[in-house]
This record gives C-alpha cells, sequence and structure tokens, in this order.
C-alpha cells in the first residue's frame, strides 16, 4: 500500500519542522498558482474559476498519489492549448457543452495515464527523442503567445485557433483595436519583466535575503492581477473604454461529479487525451526529476502515472481540464523550502480560501493581463540555449526538431507532436540501419586496435579487422554484409575478415542467418571470416546452434590474439 500511496510512507515521518516549511511554501506558491490557473482556464477557451476547480482536486489528488516531494500539479500553458484544440473540434468554447468535453477529456487522460501504468509506460516514455519534446514545446509556445495577440490588442477573439488563422483575424481587425487594452497588456508585460529581470537585484540590495527576494519576484503575476483590477475597478474602464475583464466567478466550491460519459466518446476523446497523456507524463517527470536531483531524492516514473492520474481524474471530477506539473509553480515551491506535498495540501486549502472569498474581487480583473502572463510564461518555454546545442551537436536531432516544429506550427499541436515522433523514429530506424563499420589496425606496439582513418596504426594485408559499433540485427544486416562484401572485392590480398564485436551486444536471428551467408560468400572467393571479443551472453546463443560448427574460422578473445594468429603483427 505505501508504494501505491506514498503519502502513507512519507506521512507517518512527517515532523513540525515539515509542516513549518511546507506552510510557508504553500502560502507563496499560491500568489502565483491562482493568476496563472484563472490565465490558463482563460487560455482553454473556459471560463475562469475552472482553472481553479482544476488546481484544487489536482494538488490534493498528487499530494496522495505522486513520488515528487515538490511538485506542483495544475493546470499548464500547454495543457490548455491542447485542450482547447482537441476541445474545439466537439464544441464552440464558451458554451456548456465545450465545459462538459473538456471535463471528459480531463477524465479519459487520468484513465489512461492508470492504464498506462497498469502496461508499465514509465520505462518507454524514453523513446521520445530530447529533440521531439523540445521542437514541440517551442512551437506550442509560439503558438500560445500567437492566440495571446486579439486578447492583448482588444479586437475579441477568433475562431480559427490556428496561427494563420489568427493573423488573418488580425489582419482584418486592425480597426477594431482598443489602445486602451493595449496600454493594460503592454504595461502588464513590461511589469513582469521587470520584476523578473531587475526586481530581485533591487530586493538584494535592499537588504531582502536570497530566498524572500526569489520568492517575491516569483509572485510578480499577483502584482499584476491586483494591480489591474484596481486600475480597472477605480477608472471603470470596462464601462468606459469597453476593457473585456473576466467578470462574475462563482464565490463556492465545485460541485463534485463523475463524468457522464458513454463509449462513443471515449473512443473520439482517446486519441488526443493518449496524446495529452504522454505530455502530461513528459512535463512533469522532467520537472520532478529535476527538482528532486537537487535534493538527491528521486521520483518512481511509473508511480508518476498513478499520482498524474489521479490529479487529472480529481481536476475533471471538480469540473475542470486536464492538469500536468507545472515548472513555475514547481520551483517556486522548491525554493520556498517545500519539504512534503503537504505544501501542495496547503496551497489547495488557501485555493478554496480564494474561490470562497475573493472571488467576487476578480470581477474587474481584465483580460489583457491575463493574455499578458500567458504570453510571458510561454516566453519561458522557449529555451534558445538548448536549441542551439541541438543544432550545434547532431544533424538529426536538428531534422527532427525543426520537422517537429514546423509541423507543430502549420498543423497543431497534436498534428505536430505525432509527425515529430514519426520523424524521430523514421530517423532512429534509418540511422540503426546504416551502423558505423570501422577498418582498424593496431596503434604501435599496443595492444589497441583503432580507426586507420584516424590513428597511425599497423595493418596486415591480408587481414581485413573491421568493427561493427552496433548490435547486429534485422535493420542493419544487409548494410553489413553488403559493406563486407565490397572492402573484399576492392582488395584481392585479403584472406581473412576479422569481425570484432566489442560494440555489438545483440545478434537476432536475421543477423545469425547473415553471419553464416556471409561466411558462405566469403569461402567461395578464398576468404575466411572470423570473430573477436564475442560478449558471453552473445556467445551462450551462439553456442545452442550450429554456428560454430558452420563457419571454419575461429572466435579469438581478444583482437590482439587474432591479429597475432592470422597475420604475426
Amino acid at each position: 500500500m505505501k508504494n501505491l500511496i506514498p503519502v502513507l510512507d512519507w506521512g507517518r515521518r512527517y515532523k513540525a519542522e515539515d509542516l513549518r516549511a511546507d506552510t510557508i511554501a504553500g502560502v507563496v506558491v499560491v500568489f502565483i498558482t491562482v493568476p496563472q490557473v484563472i490565465a490558463y482556464a482563460f487560455l482553454a477557451g473556459l471560463p475562469p474559476e475552472t482553472g481553479l476547480y482544476a488546481a484544487i482536486l489536482a494538488l490534493l489528488g498528487y499530494a496522495a498519489f505522486g513520488s515528487s516531494k515538490t511538485l506542483a500539479v495544475g493546470p499548464t500553458a500547454i495543457l490548455a492549448m491542447m485542450t482547447l484544440e482537441a476541445t474545439s473540434s466537439f464544441a464552440d468554447p464558451g458554451t456548456t457543452e465545450y465545459a462538459m468535453f473538456a471535463m471528459k477529456l480531463g477524465f479519459v487522460t487520468g484513465m489512461t495515464l492508470i492504464v498506462l501504468r497498469i502496461i508499465n509506460f514509465g520505462a518507454l516514455i524514453n523513446f521520445l527523442s530530447h529533440a521531439v519534446v523540445t521542437g514541440f514545446i517551442s512551437a506550442a509556445a509560439i503558438l500560445i503567445i500567437t492566440n495571446q495577440f486579439p486578447a492583448i490588442l482588444g479586437t475579441g477573439s477568433s475562431t480559427d485557433n490556428s496561427m494563420f488563422g489568427i493573423i488573418s483575424f488580425l489582419l482584418v481587425s486592425t480597426n477594431k483595436i482598443n489602445m486602451v487594452v493595449v496600454a493594460i497588456s503592454v504595461s502588464t508585460i513590461a511589469l513582469l519583466i521587470y520584476c523578473r529581470g531587475y526586481l530581485e537585484s533591487l530586493l538584494l540590495k535592499l537588504g531582502v535575503k536570497d530566498q524572500v527576494a526569489s520568492s517575491l519576484v516569483k509572485s510578480a503575476p499577483m502584482y499584476a492581477v491586483v494591480l489591474g483590477i484596481a486600475v480597472t475597478s477605480v477608472l471603470e474602464l470596462d464601462i468606459a473604454n469597453n476593457v473585456p475583464v473576466v467578470g462574475n466567478i462563482p464565490a463556492h466550491l465545485p460541485v463534485l461529479a463523475w463524468v457522464p460519459i458513454t463509449l462513443a466518446e471515449i473512443q473520439v476523446l482517446l486519441p488526443s487525451a493518449l496524446l495529452i497523456a504522454m505530455v502530461v507524463f513528459m512535463e512533469s517527470t522532467s520537472v520532478g526529476s529535476a527538482m528532486a536531483a537537487k535534493k538527491r531524492q528521486k521520483i518512481e516514473p511509473n508511480q508518476e502515472l498513478v499520482g498524474l492520474g489521479m490529479a487529472n481524474i480529481g481536476a475533471s471530477i471538480a469540473g475542470g481540464f486536464p492538469v500536468a506539473g507545472s515548472f513555475a509553480r514547481t520551483v517556486v515551491n522548491f525554493s520556498s523550502g517545500a519539504h512534503t506535498p503537504v505544501a501542495s495540501v496547503i496551497t489547495a486549502l488557501l485555493v478554496i480560501v480564494t474561490l470562497v472569498w475573493f472571488a467576487p474581487l476578480f470581477y474587474y480583473l481584465p483580460k489583457g493581463v491575463l493574455s499578458a502572463i500567458i504570453v510571458i510564461s510561454a516566453w519561458q518555454l522557449i529555451d534558445a540555449r538548448v536549441i542551439r546545442r541541438i543544432f550545434a551537436f547532431n544533424v538529426t536531432d536538428a531534422a527532427t526538431f525543426s520537422c517537429t516544429f514546423i509541423a507543430v506550427l502549420v498543423l497543431g499541436v497534436e498534428s505536430g507532436i505525432l509527425v515529430g515522433i514519426i520523424i524521430s523514429f523514421v530517423l532512429l530506424i534509418r540511422s540503426s540501419s546504416r551502423p558505423d563499420i570501422i577498418v582498424v589496425g593496431r596503434v604501435g606496439d599496443t595492444e589497441h586496435f583503432r580507426n586507420v582513418e584516424r590513428f597511425e596504426v599497423t595493418t596486415a594485408p591480408e587481414v581485413l579487422a573491421l568493427r561493427v559499433d552496433q548490435s547486429v540485427y534485422f535493420v542493419n544486416t544487409r548494410f553489413i554484409e553488403n559493406f563486407i562484401i565490397s572492402n573484399v572485392a576492392d582488395s584481392p590480398e585479403v584472406k581473412h575478415v576479422l569481425l570484432i564485436c566489442t560494440a555489438t551486444n545483440f545478434i537476432d536471428t536475421s543477423g545469425l542467418e547473415m553471419l553464416e551467408h556471409l561466411c558462405d560468400n566469403l569461402n567461395e572467393v578464398g576468404v575466411t571470416l572470423h570473430l573477436a571479443e564475442v560478449k558471453s551472453a552473445i556467445m551462450d546463443k551462439l553456442n545452442k546452434t550450429d554456428f560454430c560448427d558452420h563457419m571454419r574460422g575461429e572466435i579469438y578473445f581478444t583482437t590482439d590474439i587474432a591479429m597475432k594468429d592470422l597475420a604475426g603483427v
């Protein structure tokens, strides 16, 4: 039970000093949670209270079942964007039917995460390359920012949420730009940039402690919300200048209820839910792992699937939409000194207090302020340093990143990430089908053998010694066989081929058949195939076949022994 419900484990060791630390962290995190989750509900095309509803049970659900001590779960910008794209195909944003489909999407996402835990999906997430994830997040951030332009300019909303649809809408709506809304939005962006770049150094100069200064800086969205509400209500900008505001937020707790969902609805929502579940898992585990490593802790990927699944089911029951671990809120939670998930419980309780007692105060909150918060949050998702490294380090990763990035921008979030995954696998298969095959020679008088094209080495004309830097299996067997046959044909003096297996960890049936055919083909032209440095696991499998009896050559313990025996060098 402790493995299934981690709170039963760490809860037994909970101490008074943990409560003090968690209380401080929970109070600090709520100041960034409230404005962000309202903004992300707005981004998802839902009423502002749904962001608060989703945050409450998501925080509580993950606190009980998650394995990270500091991960703050709730609505995020990318999931809000994916929710908007997925749910818009079933209903119009802003309608009751749309809100119901968003709830159902959250429920199916949560159940999908639970099922993925049952099949131990935690280890399979490694098949998604870093380039795909980076390309997806970067392009999604640009889509998120683009979608906020109409609200920042006060032109109203576009019915087409694609990047080209938003641009087309803005081009024909220039006469509707509200300069007061623009002033509010730009001022909010300037305030958030100032707080992020300069406020902390100012506070430190004034003698504020590092941890307190960092928490004050991270709470900048709340400053923007308070100032926006104050200016709009005092000047009555919603009436005098037609500034769009949030309006009424129901000052009561969410009504908890299971979402009525049919099998047909599950079938149509499942493809989107599966993609969202993968993004939830990627986004959350990457943040959780980074924070855990700083305290020499660890997270359990499969347990994360349970925690995130329960968080999404809880958010759905409360009337919310899909949730994940938030990078910004998790960093604040960690830096504020959170010891355990109790910090998230305290944040959830404070969100409840905000919802019940302070909801009417958000009536005058300008939607331009929410858009500015979304723009700054999304901009932080684009990591230029990582992108530069991808392009500088690996051509394949650069191609994968570029294709994913362009596909997300052109086709949308869901189709884009699918394209990225497919391209990643295609390039992986292509790379595996053309392994590095290195012709080697002896380095001086040593027992070491290196690439003849990179080092000054000694070779023997009658021996072609080469190393395959990959496992030998069905994807690459034809390439390996053709490479060897071609080199033997170009070198009439070769009498022996020595296949060095130091980098070969696996040989499948296709690989075994290739080696047998290679033996026969080489024998016909008077060349003998030998193996060297075959790993024990592979040797055990070869001994179960008649391959060793079939081949005329030898299997040598080391390359050094083989070269001395075959060529005397």
